[in-house]
Order: C-alpha cells, then sequence, then structure tokens
C-alpha cells in the first residue's frame, strides 16, 4: 500500500508531475463538466432559480473542489480528488422546489457543519479504514461499469463516431498506451467534426460573478435538505471515495479528509453549494496507470484536476457552452474509454483478492449496481453493507 512521505522529503509538484498527469486532470475537468455539472440546470429549473444562482453555485463548486483537492493532494503526496455530491444533486431536483433559496443554504450550511462533525469522531474513520480490500474493488467497479454501459449505448445511436474512437483507443494501447486516451479525445473531436455532429453555437467569453446568499434557517429545511444531503455524501460519495483510493493502494487518513471537505462545504454554502465531498467516479481517472506510470507521483494527476477546475470556475457559463458543441456520445465514449481500465483492475481485485468461494464480492457488485435507494439511501451504501454482512457471516462459518 501507498504510504505518506517522511516529513523530510515533501513534494516536488514539478519534478513529480508528468504530461499523462496534465492529461488525465483535464479530463476529468471535462468529463465533471459535461457530466454531473450539467445537472445542475435540472435543479435550477426544478426550482425556479436564477441563471446567476446557478452560475454562482458551480464557480463555488469548482474553485473550492479544486483548491481543497490540491491541498490535500499535496499533504498526502495521494491523487485525492474533491468534487460535489452527485447524489445531492438527485435529490435536491424534487426536494429543493417550495424551500425559500435562503433556507436551503442555510441547509447545505448546516450538512457542511455535520460533515466536519463526522471527520471528528474517530470510530467512523476506523471503521471505513476496515472495508475489506476486494469489497471496496466490487464496490468501485459497480460505480465505473455504467460508463462502460453508456459508451456501449452510445455506440448503438453513433456507430461511426464511437467505432472509431473505440479503435483508436485500442490502437494506441498497442503502441503508446500512455497517450491513448488522449488520442481518443482528439479521434472524437475531429470526428465529430467530419461527420458533422457539432452542435456549433455563439460562445461569448464572461467572467462568472458570485451571488452571495445570507443563509436562514428552518426545521423543514433541516429535516428535508441537511439531513438526506449529509447522509448521501457519505453513502454516496466517502463511502465509494474511499473504495477507489483503496482499490489503487492508496489508504489516507479519512479524518482529515472529511474535516477538509466539511470545511469546504460550509465556505462553499454561501455561494449556493450543497456538500463538498471526496470524489468516487471522476477519482478512478487520476489513480490509474494512465495519469502517471509511477503511482508514488499519481498526486499530480489530481492537482492539475484541480487547477483546470478552478481556472474553468472563473468562466462557469463560456464552459458550459463549449462543452455543449461536442455530441453527447462523443463525452460518453471518451468516459467509459477513460475508465476502462480501471474498470478491469478493479474487477480483478474484487475477484482474485477474495477467498475462494466468498460470494461477498458478488453480491456488492449486484446490490450496487442495482439502483436500488431504500430509505432513499443509495445503491453503494447497502451494496458494500450487503457485502459485509455476507463477509462477516462467511468468516463465522469458516
Amino acid at each position: 500500500m501507498t504510504t505518506l512521505p517522511a516529513a523530510s522529503t515533501p513534494p516536488s509538484f514539478w519534478r513529480d508531475s508528468h504530461p499523462s498527469a496534465v492529461l488525465a486532470g483535464l479530463i476529468t475537468m471535462l468529463i465533471g463538466w459535461a457530466g454531473p455539472n450539467v445537472l445542475i440546470y435540472s435543479v435550477a429549473q426544478a426550482a425556479h432559480l436564477s441563471d446567476g444562482q446557478a452560475m454562482s453555485w458551480l464557480w463555488a463548486h469548482a474553485l473550492l473542489a479544486g483548491l481543497t483537492g490540491i491541498i490535500l493532494s499535496l499533504r498526502t503526496r495521494m491523487p485525492i480528488l474533491v468534487t460535489w455530491s452527485t447524489p445531492g444533486i438527485a435529490l435536491l431536483v424534487t426536494a429543493l422546489p417550495g424551500i425559500p433559496f435562503p433556507e436551503a443554504v442555510g441547509a447545505f450550511l448546516t450538512s457542511g457543519l455535520l460533515v466536519l462533525g463526522l471527520g471528528l469522531f474517530p470510530p467512523l474513520t476506523r471503521a471505513l479504514q476496515r472495508i475489506p480490500a476486494p469489497l471496496a474493488a466490487a464496490l468501485n467497479a459497480a460505480i465505473l461499469l455504467p460508463f462502460g454501459f453508456r459508451a456501449l449505448q452510445a455506440f448503438g445511436t453513433a456507430p461511426a463516431l464511437v467505432g472509431v474512437m473505440i479503435v483508436a483507443y485500442f490502437a494506441l494501447r498497442l503502441v503508446a498506451p500512455r497517450w491513448a486516451v488522449a488520442g481518443v479525445l482528439l479521434t472524437g473531436v475531429v470526428a465529430s467534426g467530419v461527420l458533422n455532429l457539432w452542435h456549433p453555437q455563439p460562445v461569448a467569453l464572461a467572467l462568472t460573478r458570485p451571488e452571495f446568499v445570507l443563509p436562514q434557517f428552518s426545521l423543514h429545511a433541516t429535516l428535508n435538505l441537511a439531513l438526506p444531503l449529509t447522509l448521501l455524501a457519505f453513502t454516496g460519495q466517502f463511502v465509494p471515495g474511499f473504495g477507489v483510493l483503496k482499490t489503487s493502494g492508496y489508504e489516507p487518513a479519512p479524518g482529515p479528509i472529511l474535516r477538509a471537505c466539511g470545511l469546504a462545504s460550509t465556505a462553499a454554502a454561501f455561494a449556493g453549494c450543497h456538500n463538498l465531498t471526496l470524489g468516487a467516479l471522476l477519482a478512478n481517472i487520476v489513480t490509474g496507470p494512465e495519469a502517471h506510470p509511477d503511482p508514488r507521483k499519481r498526486y499530480t494527476a489530481a492537482i492539475w484536476a484541480g487547477v483546470f477546475n478552478m481556472i474553468v470556475a472563473l468562466f462557469a457559463g463560456t464552459v458550459l457552452h463549449l462543452l455543449g458543441i461536442l455530441p453527447t456520445q462523443a463525452i460518453a465514449a471518451l468516459a467509459g474509454l477513460a475508465l476502462l481500465a480501471a474498470m478491469g483492475s478493479s474487477l480483478q481485485a474484487a475477484f482474485q483478492g477474495a477467498a475462494a468461494g466468498s460470494l461477498a464480492a458478488p453480491v456488492v457488485l449486484l446490490v450496487a449496481l442495482s439502483g436500488i435507494t431504500p430509505l432513499g439511501i443509495g445503491a453503494p451504501f447497502w451494496g458494500i453493507l450487503a457485502g459485509l454482512i455476507v463477509y462477516w457471516v462467511e468468516g463465522r462459518r469458516g
């Protein structure tokens, strides 16, 4: 497992960095903004927020998540990616309408303080560290596989575009594997233009101006937003996020990460943004071999992702319009192919690392992929819980 460096060997970011780390950071930012980030429009439309409030939300997320990820990656020398709670966005589509936005901001602030409190509770952080590695790998595989499925679905709707991207990926894997993902990105851009699949639109370069909100607090917003958001951040982001890191050989102390994300969330709340959490889905891009040939230097990929996020935070509206030029099939194919190696390594770690005949890892995979949400809690949490129960029963039987 990767360990923290000695205090006498501080990281040299520029020496440790590599072009593939820069590319991994760029792709992480692109996929994040083309995928989870655009969901904020669904929330804004459902809750009748202004464009200014939506852009401020994106600004706070990208700026503070980028900064927090940079600080954590430099301190731990591990690829710590910070993002916002994607399950939280899904909740807000239905839960935010009808709640005054200042009260919602008060709930965001309360949730950030609750996450900070979780980071100060040692038994919880110790429990996170004791999750068996094969189960963490199975959970990670369940998170990644939908990206592969969506890439295949994109092939069904745009076979020429996605087909040439797939061919480019595997061809480059044979001759220059480090640049395979870069080749796919370039191929997707060129092929989209040749096939006339671009969606041209006027794009104005304009700085995003944050809109700060004075929070208000209500029991209704606390019960309907703050508590569910905290639970979703923990079960839908932190648990699988630490699983991604563990699968890749990194085991940072959970407490400092929870506390850093809690503090960043409280600051982001004043600009109208909900929880900032440990990255799970996108973290695979900066923790895999494509990010850097040396696992000890992959922290630089997470730092580059943070840098790019902070840059695009200044031009949030412009970036979203630029990404809209590419067809959705190209973005789906890029994400699926960029994460393909991580899918393979996670599946291998889940089943090769498990005891012979154990069903714990398959149970994690099946339950987490099922999409079930009992009590409003996401499937990844139920997957790891079910796997741990099977793991415990098998241990007692043995």
